[in-house]
């Protein structure tokens, strides 16, 4: 989105309404319509043409302030039948794998298409995904929520692939969200370029493990497997405290790096 478009909501653009207890809505503006929360009615027509930042009152008389969506809202909120990464996990794997504006990247499990919108906030502009997944739904879901998201079709490629099955592509990275990511290694290998970077996210230890034996028998190096932990802090003056709940575990985010050399941990 370009700064102009961040400065003011017009027919069609996105917004994040944010409601006085903290709960965030993703709604793309159309003339005539209304948005309903528990919180009262909002027309969409009286944010049409207003500044982002700018807070508004409901039917009810409550608080509602509209927000310029960023890459990781759009993430949170697409429409999913499938399990999404979070933002915690999202963000180190693109800054490990060493995402940039150009870069071309394989995606292993299409899914939803929310860590697409992510990898394509990361590479443009001149960049590609090859976007992956062995069932068409899928394919299909996640092309809507990318389109939805605003991601330009040209930065993206859908495709269909059975497990195991060569990439036609050479590309810098691969990313990998699928059940059984150690039948992807082989093949993965084969498509990176130089000391290109694979990086997968699992649930479980018992998965971890096997995923970081397999990197290390295709001689993969610098495998690694970590946690990510989030903990909010409630700072308010006199009584700063964490906070009651927090997002705990999510996936094992293990990474490695294609080498040439016997691997190593």
């Amino acid at each position: 989105m370009t700064a102009e478009g961040r400065d003011r909501m017009a027919e069609g653009s996105p917004v994040i309404l944010v409601l006085e207890d903290g709960r965030k809505f993703l709604v793309h503006l159309q003339p005539g319509r209304k948005f309903s929360t528990h919180k009262g009615t909002i027309a969409h027509d009286s944010l049409i043409g207003q500044g982002y930042g700018q807070v508004f009152k409901t039917s009810s008389g409550f608080d509602m302030v509209a927000v310029s969506p960023t890459w990781i809202d759009r993430m949170m909120k697409v429409q999913r039948r499938t399990n999404i990464m979070y933002p915690k996990d999202v963000a180190y794997l693109i800054a490990y794998l060493g995402i940039g504006p150009g870069d071309k990247v394989v995606e292993l499990g299409a899914g939803s298409g929310a860590m697409t919108i992510a990898l394509a906030h990361a590479i443009q502009p001149g960049g590609k995904i090859y976007a992956y997944d062995r069932r068409e739904e899928h394919l299909q879901r996640a092309a809507a929520n990318c389109e939805r998201a605003g991601v330009p079709t040209s930065l993206v490629e859908f495709r269909l692939r059975g497990v195991g099955d060569a990439f036609p592509e050479k590309v810098s990275a691969v990313m990998c969200d699928i059940p059984e990511p150690w039948d992807e290694v082989s093949a993965a290998r084969e498509c990176l370029v130089g000391s290109g970077r694979f990086a997968s996210a699992t649930p479980t230890f018992n998965q971890a493990e096997r995923l970081t034996s397999c990197l290390i028998g295709e001689k993969f190096a610098m495998v690694q497997t970590i946690e990510i932990l989030v903990r909010e802090i409630l700072a308010r003056p006199g009584r700063t405290r964490p906070g009651h709940r927090m997002v705990g575990h999510t996936q094992l985010l293990t990474t490695a790096v294609s080498t040439l050399q016997d691997g190593c941990t």
